[in-house]
């Protein structure tokens, strides 16, 4: 069996996808160095690449049709790089599939199958905020997801949770009363809807 990273993602992701997986890829890739030791490109160029593409995806909302030119040529760019990036862990993975699930890329499936339900997030950290009131949480980001359901718990009876979504794998709860305990956990949705179990809260 040959051991390939799939690639089909990088043309059928949505913007938002495709910046959560690249993401997901890069981190990947930084944290399993002894493996990926000369990655091809470099990371810091991709990692550049996304910011663009990611800046101006968020510059459409109004920037008319110029800013969705850009955008998309902006993502060429980006999906170019991941393409290579792919060739290099095809031969850096040495044919083992867990050194290729390391690089945070999917195996390549030789019957195509359904994602069916995502991977509980883990890592989840939660630290004060910049300014008085706030906690952020991050997690590590989950290849496929699209929408990550974050909670808040105030530790006060009768409290109600705070229900939030975001397409990012971090987020800032604000307004929040000091001297109160929260607890926050966080899951995440895929393109078909199906929600993974959430994190243990923290």
């Amino acid at each position: 069996m040959i051991i390939k990273p799939s690639i089909s993602w990088l043309t059928t992701d949505s913007d938002a996808l495709l910046i959560n997986d690249c993401g997901v890829v890069l981190k990947a890739m930084a944290d399993n160095i002894a493996i990926y030791d000369k990655p091809s490109p470099d990371l810091p160029t991709i990692q550049t690449a996304l910011d663009n593409f990611s800046d101006a995806v968020a510059a459409t909302a109004d920037g008319g049709p110029l800013a969705t030119v850009k955008k998309n040529n902006l993502r060429l760019i980006l999906v170019g790089l991941v393409r290579q990036l792919a060739a290099y862990v095809t031969v850096a993975c040495k044919g083992s599939m867990e050194n290729l699930i390391l690089s945070g890329f999917p195996p390549q499936k030789p019957v195509r199958q359904s994602i069916g339900t995502l991977p509980q997030p883990q890592g989840l950290v939660v630290k004060h905020g910049d300014q008085r009131g706030e906690l952020a949480g991050r997690i590590n980001p989950v290849f496929g997801a699209v929408i990550y359901n974050w909670r808040l718990t105030p530790a006060t009876p009768g409290a109600a949770p705070v229900m939030v979504q975001d397409t990012a794998a971090n987020h800032t709860f604000t307004g929040l009363t000091a001297g109160v305990n929260y607890s926050i956990d966080v899951n995440a949705s895929g393109t078909a809807g199906r929600a993974t179990g959430a994190t243990p809260p923290v």
